[in-house]
């Protein structure tokens, strides 16, 4: 079973989200920003094989946050959550890892594809649990 790591900060988006990751047979660590995240991470007993997230949490600073994740492995896998129209939002920004953008609003069916679609890369690794 993979896990993802969700990060939202809207408490409704982020129940709403994980209970339908959960009902596609994901295992999901909650967090609702990027420090609390990293706290999840520590604590979480295993691989994390995808980072779910909206396209425009911190902005730059969340940029940071992936190229640290990087360290640990080096080709991890990102799924955006987008209001903009996901084509435009790609040729702007410059991610440091493995990504795809989901326009909202988005169904199940959409959301299960684009997650099979990256951690059916050829490149997709999991990354590993943040403790030594």
């Amino acid at each position: 079973m993979e896990t993802v790591l969700l990060i939202e900060n809207d408490p409704a988006n982020l129940v709403a989200l994980a209970m339908v990751l959960r009902s596609l047979g994901y295992t999901v660590l909650e967090a609702n920003s990027r420090g609390e995240a990293w706290s999840v991470c520590c604590e979480h007993q295993g691989p994390i094989h995808l980072i779910l997230t909206d396209a425009v949490l911190d902005g730059d600073s969340f940029s940071e946050f992936l190229t640290r994740f990087q360290l640990i492995c080096p080709q991890i896998h990102t799924l955006f959550f987008c209001d903009a129209a996901p084509g435009k939002l790609a040729d702007r920004q410059s991610m440091p890892c493995e990504c795809s953008f989901l326009q909202r609003p988005f169904r199940a069916e959409a959301l299960a594809d684009s997650i099979k679609a990256l951690l059916d890369s050829p490149k997709a690794r999991a990354v590993s649990s943040f403790r030594d």
